[in-house]
């Protein structure tokens, strides 16, 4: 409430009154407002600086406690009250920070301390404090824990290494990143450490000179090699400045650094790439050139510059028109339409034959020219091929002649071949199956092995077919023999051999290679009988040999003991002459009937 009116003629009223001024004018400079509560009759009075904090004119409404409790910001309006009551029941110091909402609905926050009186028997009797308003602190205080937490965030997620070092080289502070990167578990692991323990020792200078010229105010970058806690060795990049205290005095170091591991990889990759490129189109007989509009050389590999220099008889170099006319005028013309094409947005190829000026040997060259656009689709440039294609075009000739010579061989050849698919589906088949099976090659690939393979021999065909399967690439399974029907109707027997080919990108399939042999296993059938009727013939005619030959063989054993008389002799030989033509007639019977076992082409003529 405003102070009463003193006279100006009382010098204590003045001295009041200059009290009064001076206590507003602190009031105002420091935002403050005392007030009193009144306990024995619940009474308050607010000075006008309380009234300035909630934004009120002192006349508005009468003061009260009510009123004060209701100025408290709802949220905070319990803990206000409930720290009164503490105050009064349990002896604390009055101290609270809370909210106010003003008249016009402004939030201030105020902070708030009194002083509890009380009379002889310790009955509070009156309340005296202050408030003053922190609306400013409390909200600046406020924002800077705003940006310390966004601060905080932002380092706590920046996928870089960012660190505060001691200018003795001391870790102070690092991200979660740089913890990463230096392979430590935690903070603690890392923090007070010497950096300079992680530098690979070969790049130790580097890291020196930028933490140097920081303690200096001087910003500076440079890439260097660490080998983590854990072993592991990463290319980094490091930015280091200077961080200075409210003086102006450098008092440590900040740096920003990146795993530039992968970059300085790829760069190196990037330099082996095009050492590797200069190396092949150098080490090529292939041409390789650019030029500009004006049919000057921009870039060319060695081979080109060969020729080049060959052409304007001194040596060639960036810069030299490509056109010349050493070579004579047809070359010159046709080489400048080639350019002119090129150079007015046309890509194509032409092909050259020609005797080569230098090697004095012919040559085949294929020449692609592609214009070289800018951003804007300006063109610019030509870029130019010349591919050597001699040895090419001499290959082609003798895999034409070759094709054509197979071409004769499986035609007229007796052997039929056959790519098949693990169904026995044809996928290929010579044209020789015409002479051995009489259908056609398009008969023959509407067919399926199963189709013309004797119903018999079906099982012996699915097993070799699932056998060949389990073969590794090239491996072939021995030969077996099926019977097969002719497009004539008759059976053939056909002697076949798979051999896997399927995982042979230019195959891709069973090749079976099989030809009649249904002459030679008739024969063999047809002999295999004939050996049989041989063998019944003598082993019948062994019993009729023996018998006249045992007689031979006893009458020699008795002569050769010569106890016979001349007359015993005589009869002897004679039976012995009878036994020698009884053998003969026997012989001879032997030798008719093997003639006519035997067929005559299988007779040995004398």
């Amino acid at each position: 409430m405003n102070p009463p009116s003193q006279k100006p003629n009382s010098s204590a009223s003045r001295k009041e009154i200059n009290y009064q001024r001076i206590l507003r004018e602190m009031e105002s400079l420091g935002k403050l407002g005392h007030w009193e509560i009144n306990l024995t009759n619940t009474s308050v009075h607010w000075s006008d600086g309380v009234f300035a904090i909630l934004e009120m004119e002192p006349s508005d409404m009468p003061v009260s406690l009510e009123l004060g409790y209701h100025s408290v910001h709802p949220d905070d309006r319990e803990k206000a009250k409930q720290h009164l009551e503490d105050v009064l029941t349990k002896g604390i110091p009055y101290n609270l920070e809370c909210r106010l909402v003003t008249a016009k609905g402004n939030i201030k926050y105020i902070h708030s301390q009194a002083e509890v009186i009380r009379d002889e028997k310790g009955v509070a009797i009156q309340i005296a404090g202050i408030f003053q308003d922190i609306t400013e602190k409390t909200e600046s205080i406020f924002h800077l824990k705003q940006q310390e937490i966004r601060l905080s965030s932002i380092l706590q997620s920046e996928p870089e290494c960012v660190k505060v070092v001691s200018p003795d080289g001391i870790l102070i502070e690092m991200n979660p990143a740089g913890l990463s990167m230096i392979e430590a578990d935690s903070s603690e692991e890392a923090i007070g450490q010497k950096v300079e323990s992680l530098i690979e020792p070969a790049d130790l200078k580097f890291y020196q000179t930028i933490h140097e010229n920081a303690l200096k105010g001087i910003k500076s970058s440079a890439r260097f090699r660490i080998i983590g806690m854990k072993g592991t060795e990463r290319w980094m990049e490091s930015t280091a400045v200077p961080l200075t205290d409210q003086t102006g005095n450098i008092v440590s170091v900040l740096s920003l650094t990146r795993d530039i591991s992968e970059k300085v990889t790829n760069e190196e990759k990037l330099i082996r790439i095009k050492r590797n490129q200069e190396a092949l189109i150098n080490g090529t007989s292939d041409l390789i050139w650019s030029i500009d509009t004006n049919f000057c050389l921009v870039a060319a590999n060695k081979s080109f510059l060969d020729v080049l220099s060959y052409l304007q008889q001194v040596p060639a170099k960036e810069g030299d028109n490509v056109l010349v006319k050493t070579a004579g005028e047809e070359f010159y013309y046709k080489w400048k339409e080639y350019y002119e094409r090129g150079l007015s947005g046309e890509s194509f190829t032409t092909y050259e034959n020609f005797i080569s000026p230098i090697t004095n040997e012919e040559e085949h060259r294929e020449v692609y020219f592609n214009p070289i656009r800018n951003v804007d689709e300006k063109i610019t440039g030509l870029a130019c091929f010349s591919k050597d294609i001699s040895i090419l075009i001499k290959k082609s000739k003798e895999l034409l002649l070759n094709e054509k010579r197979f071409r004769a061989l499986v035609e007229n050849g007796t052997d039929v071949v056959m790519i098949l698919n693990p169904r026995g589906q044809g996928k290929y088949v010579s044209p020789s199956i015409t002479k051995v099976m009489g259908y056609t090659e398009e008969e023959a690939l509407q067919l399926s092995l199963f189709d013309v393979i004797h119903p018999d021999d079906t099982p012996k065909l699915k097993k070799r077919l699932f056998e060949v399967l389990a073969l590794p690439l090239g491996a072939s399974l021995q030969s077996e023999t099926f019977r097969a029907k002719h497009k004539d109707g008759s059976w053939r027997i056909v002697e076949s051999t798979l051999t896997n080919m399927l995982s042979d990108e230019t195959i891709g399939g069973i090749v079976d290679n099989f030809h009649d042999v249904t002459d030679r296993e008739t024969q063999m059938e047809a002999i295999q009988m004939q050996n049989q009727k041989l063998r019944n013939i003598a082993w019948t005619q062994s019993h009729v040999v023996r018998s006249p030959l045992a007689r031979i063989m006893g009458i020699i054993e008795l002569i050769r003991t010569r106890s016979l008389t001349k007359e015993e002799e005589e009869r002897s030989l004679g039976y012995l002459l009878d036994s020698a033509n009884e053998l003969d007639d026997v012989i001879g019977d032997i030798v008719r009937k093997s003639q006519e076992v035997i067929p005559p082409e299988f007779n040995v003529k004398p």
